[in-house]
């Protein structure tokens, strides 16, 4: 790392034994997480004192995963081009579904969900964080195409 806290090499996948750098696998990761941009954890984060029950927790996410709603809504708010790569489309939409449950658990109907919050906290990070995986997929071969599809949103 950097004094800025940023990577010293822009290929990011270049640590990872040789085996998973084919790019038939890498291209199937969906996100990358820039750790770099999460704050370091210190003592004064942990918290001490009642906190909520993990199973309850990993209850509460499995039924969120298994809910199709916000795919639904996902699938009447988002427009792909005609020729957008499946394996991204599939990315943009799990990705944003994700944020969406997670921030949003609210939007239980088409009608609930405001479309600039979607945009800005949803959709546009899933396609950023989208684009990491490509461009770390060209960083290690130059033929991958590094081109996102067209995403709009339907008012």
């Amino acid at each position: 790392m950097t004094e800025q806290h940023r990577p010293i090499s822009p290929f990011y996948f270049d640590s990872l034994p040789e085996n998973f750098k084919e790019l038939a696998l890498l291209d199937r990761f969906h996100y990358f997480v820039e750790g770099w941009l999460l704050p370091r954890i210190d003592t004064s984060m942990i918290f001490k004192g009642w906190t909520i029950n993990v199973e309850y927790f990993s209850e509460i996410l499995h039924t969120m995963r298994i809910n199709n709603t916000y795919g639904l809504q996902f699938d009447q708010l988002v427009r792909f081009e005609d020729k957008a790569d499946v394996r991204d489309s599939k990315a943009i939409k799990r990705i944003a579904t994700g944020y969406m449950k997670l921030l949003f658990p609210h939007w239980r109907t088409i009608e609930d969900v405001n479309h600039d919050e979607f945009e800005v906290y949803c959709l546009q990070p899933a396609v950023h964080r989208r684009g990491i995986v490509k461009e770390q997929c060209h960083n290690i071969d130059p033929e991958f195409k590094t081109r996102m599809p067209e995403v709009s949103i339907v008012y």
